[in-house]
């Protein structure tokens, strides 16, 4: 296992959930995190928690639903730390609107956006560079929902981790034979704020037994310390209680 110290990360979705416990995981481990996402104050509380733990941080505010957006967070991580080695694309959402006939177009558009989109262009904007140096990995946050579409997870949110898959899939044949790897990491049902989109409130216990952001996070951390010869192209993760 290598170390991950000194090593420049980007996390989309920073600002709470599976992606605040990555970025604090790894800075624990020594890693310069560049956190994406739209609330500037939560960014600052997630970097001051990551420099406490021993890592360097750089709050990177943006709505990953806008291309400029996202290049110029790519640009400033770049100034900021100098090459990047890993992309973390967290980012994602949901909404209350889950089967054809209540989902507008507009919506459809927008979540694919934030799901989808984002995640191929900060792709594209760091490929390139991961290519020429000869090293990179990208790690792409997806869902059981893209294993087994279904109308509790919604059509569009479906579509968008099926979309993942896709992104993973053609990363990896694109940047393997330059030292390039891409994962698609499908975990099930995650102690999140996402959950709160679900009709239905969890129970206390029930939360206990999802997938916990620090799981997650230390998923992460393991993908990042693989030498560049290993490329785990899938990861599914399931908790154990249904």
């Amino acid at each position: 296992m290598r170390t991950i110290h000194g090593k420049t990360i980007i996390i989309t979705g920073a600002s709470s959930g599976f992606g605040e416990a990555t970025a604090l995981a790894c800075a624990a481990a020594g890693a310069n995190v560049s956190l994406v996402a739209r609330r500037k104050a939560e960014l600052e509380r997630v970097a001051r928690l990551a420099r406490q733990a021993g890592g360097r941080a750089l709050v990177c505010p943006a709505d990953v639903s806008d291309d400029g957006q996202i290049l110029a967070a790519v640009d400033r991580t770049r100034a900021e730390f100098g090459a990047i080695d890993v992309l973390f694309n967290n980012a994602g959402t949901n909404m209350s609107a889950r089967s054809i006939a209540d989902t507008t177009p507009e919506q459809w558009r927008w979540l694919m956006d934030v799901n989808l989109t984002s995640a191929f262009v900060f792709t594209r904007a760091v490929l390139d560079e991961m290519k020429t140096r000869g090293e990179g990995l990208i790690i792409n946050l997806a869902s059981q929902a893209g294993v087994r579409p279904s109308l509790l997870a919604g059509v569009s949110y479906s579509a968008s981790k099926l979309g993942m898959d896709a992104l993973t899939r053609v990363t990896n044949e694109e940047g393997n034979p330059h030292g390039v790897r891409a994962c698609l990491f499908n975990p099930g049902l995650g102690n999140t704020p996402i959950i709160e989109n679900r009709g239905t409130p969890f129970s206390h216990e029930q939360r206990a037994n999802m997938i916990q952001s620090e799981d997650i996070a230390a998923t992460v951390v393991f993908l990042c310390s693989l030498p560049p010869r290993v490329n785990i192209d899938l990861i599914s993760m399931l908790p154990t209680q249904k």
